[in-house]
């Protein structure tokens, strides 16, 4: 099998210290959710803090699931060969585009398409929670990275094997799309500009930016800060952002209310194909002041502290 790429460095012997730092040498598959901002657990902000190794930027600790990922990696890629027929060559290299050398892909095996031509192999595993996920297809946030691999490698087409909830065994073929390599380039290539020029990226309004803002900033600093005058347009902006925010809620009650009033005692509705539904729901809540006060130490012994910084505009 041949590929029209270059080889930066065989993986098979690194550590995982050693991985990571080659890692950084540029844009891999699984970085490129981040830039094209549909990584709801990493920002392009947090993704250029890693690359440029600044002391700012965490570092990714394996979750269980990531492990079990590792785990069931082989048994997948074997059970893939099993049923496909299809040869499968574990690649232990990091590979590198052959014109844009941050282009990075760490691909998960080589196999072949019907065809006989060399094809990538990239493996998943999926809770349970997340088969509805796969129901139509690959999901954009895995899609962007097995064209990057495509992009990379210069291959026309890839096999995403996935095991869903333990049980459930998948195998997604995708097509080389000549178009979304050209947009990858050009997103990549501007990213990559900011890492290597130390241009920091702008933060955003996800909840990965927020996430990396709390996790950066503890506060504990209690001086008064008199803002830059650039900081207006953000005040002005929230202040907007609320206001629209009390507008939306208040237009929804008042839609919610009619629709309740032409109900009346039915809690079942239907309406131009939509399902409405507005039933009698029996919910228990723990009253811990009446627990505080009744058995002090029960509650002592059971109860979770925790800190956070709550933002205020007023």
């Amino acid at each position: 099998m041949t590929m029209n790429v270059n080889v930066l460095v065989q993986t098979d012997n690194l550590s995982k210290e050693e991985w990571l730092s080659y890692r950084r040498q540029g844009i891999g598959g699984s970085d490129v959710s981040c830039l094209i901002g549909i990584n709801k657990w990493k920002s392009e902000l947090e993704l250029w803090l890693d690359k440029t190794n600044s002391e700012e930027g965490e570092p990714v600790e394996e979750n269980e699931a990531m492990q079990w990922g590792t785990i069931m990696e082989p048994i997948i890629r074997n059970h893939f060969a099993e049923v496909t027929g299809k040869e499968v060559i574990e690649l232990k290299a990091m590979l590198q585009h052959p014109q844009y050398p941050f282009m990075l892909a760490d691909v998960d095996g080589i196999t072949v398409d019907d065809n006989g031509n060399p094809a990538i192999l990239e493996i998943k595993t999926a809770s349970e929670y997340k088969r509805n996920e796969w129901e139509t297809g690959v999901p954009a946030y895995y899609l962007t990275q097995v064209q990057h691999y495509l992009c990379v490698t210069g291959l026309e087409k890839a096999y995403v094997a996935v095991l869903i909830g333990g049980n459930s065994f998948k195998i997604y073929e995708v097509e080389a799309d000549t178009e979304i390599h050209s947009m990858l380039i050009a997103i990549e290539q501007e990213f990559w500009n900011k890492v290597v020029n130390n241009i920091r990226p702008e933060i955003d309004g996800s909840e990965a930016a927020k996430k990396l803002l709390d996790t950066l900033y503890s506060g504990g600093i209690n001086e008064q800060l008199t803002l830059p005058d650039e900081a207006k347009q953000y005040v002005d902006l929230y202040l907007e952002a609320c206001s629209d925010e009390d507008s939306a809620k208040a237009k929804k009650q008042e839609a919610c209310n009619h629709l309740k009033e032409l109900m009346g005692d039915y809690e079942k509705a239907e309406c131009s194909g939509y399902s409405i539904s507005w039933k009698p729901v029996t919910s228990e809540r723990l009253d811990s002041k009446a627990l505080k006060e009744a058995e002090p130490e029960i509650y002592d012994k059971y109860v979770k502290t925790s800190t956070s910084r709550r933002f205020t505009l007023k």
